[in-house]
């Protein structure tokens, strides 16, 4: 299988987890695209065992980004068969403190980059007369807590763009999905409940421990549906968006009111 992925948000978390797990399945090689420089580097040496590897170090706000890694994609690979948009912003700010830099910041990573990355990545599978793209949004697109409001209406936006993507591409042969993540475990997640929350180191285990299955969504996991998602057996399907996540959206174990009494 000569089929090429290329990912943002690769240095880390659901990307990383992702890119190893295209490899391990047969994709010839990778694309890593993230600002974090060194550990990209050490991604991308943990990675070379299972396959090429190719890495950008890179701002996803720059408006240059996108083109830059499908440039850097058909120079070394000639090609694009999975584009994965894992990196996001998950900056905290609501409808009373969201300024216009942090609104910008938001819809910058979450938005508009997705975007761009689509645009350029369609152009080549468009050619190919193939290709998946496959963004990662969040189950607050379907509405967010006071103090998430502007991220989940940045989430909410990616859910709708990918489903405009689908519609647009769906005579090229490009499938699009979009997972709506529920509280995973992630490098990102573990910087930000012990870091900005103060958090313990074992925040993941003990809090997991309550969530309906025992533990928290892993990043192993998404790449797992990935890899489903890329497959032929999904190869019909187009347009989805999967809600990842232990608690069904709009029920309860019992009325939130009578839970509190």
């Amino acid at each position: 299988m000569d089929r090429i992925a290329l990912i943002t948000g690769g240095a880390q978390g659901l990307g990383a987890a992702a890119a190893e797990r295209f490899l391990r399945d047969g994709f010839k090689g990778v694309i890593l695209v993230d600002r974090q420089r060194e550990k990209l580097a050490e991604i991308a040496k943990h990675l070379k065992p299972l396959g090429e590897i190719a890495i950008l170090a890179a701002d996803l706000r720059d408006d240059t980004t996108a083109e830059n890694a499908m440039s850097l994609a058909q120079t070394r690979f000639g090609r694009v068969d999975v584009l994965f948009n894992a990196a996001g912003n998950t900056e905290r700010c609501g409808m009373e403190d969201t300024t216009p830099e942090s609104f910008h910041r938001l819809f910058d990573i979450n938005v508009k980059a997705p975007l761009q990355m689509m645009q350029q990545a369609a152009k080549m599978m468009r050619q190919q007369k193939s290709g998946v793209i496959i963004n990662v949004s969040s189950m607050l697109a379907h509405g967010g807590p006071p103090n998430l409001a502007t991220y989940a209406a940045s989430k909410a936006a990616l859910v709708t763009l990918t489903k405009s993507a689908a519609n647009t591409w769906k005579r090229n042969g490009i499938r699009c999905f979009v997972i709506n993540l529920g509280w995973a475990n992630t490098d990102g997640e573990h910087q930000l409940q012990t870091g900005f929350h103060k958090l313990p180191e074992d925040w993941a285990q003990s809090i997991g421990a309550r969530m309906p299955f025992g533990r928290l969504i892993e990043a192993k996991d998404i790449a797992g549906l990935c890899a489903f998602l890329v497959s032929e057996p999904a190869s019909m399907m187009t347009g989805s968006v999967i809600d990842f996540e232990q608690m069904p959206v709009g029920v309860f174990d019992e009325h939130p009111a009578l839970a509190r009494a």
